[in-house]
């Protein structure tokens, strides 16, 4: 389910793009008067939906800043299809001159790119919103500012922005003012986008994970046995209790070591629980030896063991439980300001790392989404979609593949519908999987 969160009619325009698409039941929606409210709307469909996605860079920043959101959050970025129909508009509307203007929200790059390709002096009134860090201003009041004091001025004869709150109060104090409304194509690419992640997100809650008890070595070989084998089966019935409250399988690996499947998903909601304070199944209840407890998840059973394994050992003497993710991230029940990553040791890997200027791990993760494709017909979106990144990082990924060696293109695949051509390549999989010593 993807929630959308943004004013009444962004709303009804994703609504009726959606429907196009034949997938108006996908959605759930809330409207805002003002971004303000976006993270309290937020937050209202965090726990039914995988993805949130907001109308608007600001909404977005809000929510994020905000935190505390367990859904993958993203916003539908203004783009220059957005600006060209808001020129256009105004071309019309003003006998074919455009007016100097202010704008927001829309990057610089963009809107000198958009009137360079109309031939056109580019404004230099342009508000950068925000930045890598996050917004670059406290209140809507500051954008509002911005362009009546460029009006009042006289630097421009008119103002462009992006939020439906700013146009507003500017149209309300007589200040002429164009609002810069997403186009249909592109609520579409960003709902295509949204669906894409919620569909990887589901992909990725189904995975194998496991979580691997190791039980203390008994003490004493004088005990007595009846008392043993009373213990052993306590334990053994505390750990199907749980088994069962994780919806998962028990199964025994050795005398001390026992291991309950499960999947990716269980495991995350019960991070979530215990990260807001709650009682979590992290945590084995009716224990009474002493214990050690990790989890790992995996694409498959070996993978999550060995992730598992290695929660083990991080565990061992500080009593704290550890998850170890695909990705070599570590989560762990006493939690850190620093996030924990697991660091890539194969001297294949790290050297293939090295070539591509990437980090090791997502260097590996690379490597396995390229198992999921055909290495003799990649494109930027089958790789995006294997990867799970957008097309243009998919782009760079096999641009560096290319650089060092390991792809080469062969062609180019035009779609029947929309979209831009998508350069073929042929990736040089064994040569990959030779350099790193057979496999990753």
């Amino acid at each position: 389910m993807i929630g959308i969160i943004g004013p009444e009619d962004s709303i009804r325009l994703v609504q009726e793009v959606s429907a196009g698409e034949g997938r108006a039941g996908d959605l759930t929606v809330r409207a805002y008067t003002r971004p303000e409210q976006a993270p309290e709307l937020a937050r209202e469909l965090d726990e039914l939906c995988q993805v949130l996605l907001f109308t608007g860079r600001i909404p977005h920043a809000f929510a994020a800043s905000a935190g505390g959101l367990r859904a993958e959050i993203d916003y539908m970025p203004h783009a220059g299809i957005d600006l060209y129909r808001t020129l256009s508009r105004m071309l019309l509307a003003s006998g074919g001159r455009l007016p100097t203007v202010s704008v927001d929200t829309i990057e610089a790059d963009i809107v000198r790119e958009t009137y360079h390709d109309i031939e056109l002096t580019p404004p230099t009134e342009i508000l950068p919103i925000a930045d890598s860090s996050g917004l670059l201003f406290s209140g809507l009041d500051e954008i509002v500012a911005f362009h009546r004091e460029r009006y009042a001025s006289g630097a421009v004869e008119a103002c462009l922005t992006c939020l439906g709150a700013v146009h507003r109060d500017l149209r309300e104090s007589g200040v002429p003012v164009w609002r810069v409304e997403h186009t249909r194509a592109s609520v579409r690419d960003a709902l295509r986008r949204a669906w894409l992640a919620a569909e990887i997100r589901q992909s990725r809650a189904t995975q194998i994970a496991v979580m691997m008890i190791e039980v203390a070595e008994q003490a004493g070989r004088g005990h007595d046995p009846y008392q043993v084998e009373r213990q052993r089966l306590r334990l053994r019935e505390a750990l199907l209790e749980h088994a069962e409250r994780m919806r998962g399988r028990l199964s025994t690996i050795d005398d001390r070591t026992l291991l309950i499947t499960t999947t990716r998903g269980t495991v995350e909601s019960a991070i979530a629980r215990q990260r807001s304070g709650h009682a979590t199944l992290l945590t084995l209840r009716g224990v009474d030896v002493e214990h050690t407890v990790g989890f790992g998840a995996g694409t498959t059973i070996a993978a999550a063991e060995d992730n598992a394994r290695k929660a083990l050992a991080l565990g061992r003497g500080s009593g704290d439980t550890h998850v170890v993710f695909p990705d070599g991230e570590i989560y762990s029940s006493r939690e850190s300001p620093v996030k924990q990553r697991l660091r890539e040791t194969a001297s294949g890997v790290l050297r293939i790392s090295e070539q591509l200027r990437l980090g090791p791990l997502s260097t590996r993760r690379l490597l396995e989404a390229l198992r999921q494709t055909d290495p003799n017909e990649v494109t930027a979106r089958g790789l995006a979609d294997a990867y799970g990144v957008e097309v243009r990082s998919a782009r760079r990924l096999l641009n560096s593949l290319r650089a060092a060696g390991y792809a080469e293109e062969i062609g180019v695949h035009v779609s029947t519908g929309a979209g831009r051509p998508q350069t073929v390549y042929r990736v040089e999989m064994q040569r990959l999987f030779d350099e790193i010593g057979g496999g990753v």
